[in-house]
């Protein structure tokens, strides 16, 4: 049975980095042999019931899986992974189409096993996880924000038009009069985003809408893309010169 990173890359979960060579596995008798051959076997405790058929592989269920990499993967990483999965539907690569996972059943999951290894850092990125994130650029940087010593935002704020329309931010902190915005690529460059649009049309459409916001509701803008959000000193700077406040010492990350 698939479990560990082998079961969430088969849930289409999202992973930082380059997903691990070898495969992960469970042995449902409990047992764990020696691991070789690109095959390393786990333990992890699991209700027989839960094991599903992904692509003709058996895999631990999907809170399991959730739980088992909150266990092992590092926080960033289980964040990206964890806001993808609390959402009312699990948002995940590919066309699987599912209710997501309550949080609060998976940090009872870690209690209730007993398990030692790792679950100071599963409940952490437990108690972290948001639904409200909509993409993995965003889980990354609302964790290394977190990480840094940035105060909360607010997240998925709406802002009213004047023609009764709304402009939706990834990020707002109304107390010091900003918003934010992480820009990956698939918004300029994949026409299923633009739409009939040109690339420049989507530029200038963007612009125009910040600039509204920015003046009609008194606030600053701040955008960042993928090698800033991966950053967190060019993060760290990006806010910074922005006018927001470093509210607290930086945080380990593991």
């Amino acid at each position: 049975m698939l479990s560990h990173e082998s079961a969430a890359l088969l849930w289409g979960l999202p992973r930082l980095g380059r997903w691990p060579e070898p495969v992960e596995v469970a042995d449902a008798r409990g047992t764990r042999p020696r691991s070789r051959n690109g095959v390393v076997w786990r333990r992890t405790p699991f209700d027989p019931a839960e094991v599903v058929e992904l692509d003709g592989y058996l895999v631990t269920g999907l809170a399991q899986t959730l739980v088992d990499i909150a266990c092992t993967r590092s926080f960033l990483n289980a964040v990206v992974a964890l806001d993808a999965a609390v959402a009312p539907v699990l948002r995940a690569d590919g066309d699987r189409r599912m209710p997501g996972v309550d949080p609060m059943a998976l940090a009872a999951r870690v209690r209730d096993s007993g398990r030692r290894s790792g679950a100071r850092s599963a409940d952490r990125a437990i108690a972290f996880a948001d639904a409200r994130s909509e993409s993995v650029g965003e889980s990354l940087s609302r964790g290394q924000m977190h990480l840094l010593g940035f105060p909360s935002p607010l997240l998925q704020v709406e802002f009213g038009r004047s023609d009764g329309r709304i402009d939706r931010v990834d990020f707002d902190w109304p107390e010091y009069g900003i918003f934010g915005e992480f820009d990956g690529d698939l918004k300029y460059l994949d026409p299923a985003f633009r739409g009939r649009r040109t690339i420049e049309e989507v530029i200038l459409d963007e612009k125009k809408r910040a600039d509204a916001i920015c003046r009609r509701h008194r606030r600053r803008s701040i955008r960042w893309d993928w090698p800033i959000a991966r950053s967190r000193a060019l993060l760290r700077s990006t806010l910074l010169e922005s006018g927001l406040p470093q509210v607290s010492g930086e945080l380990p990350a593991s």
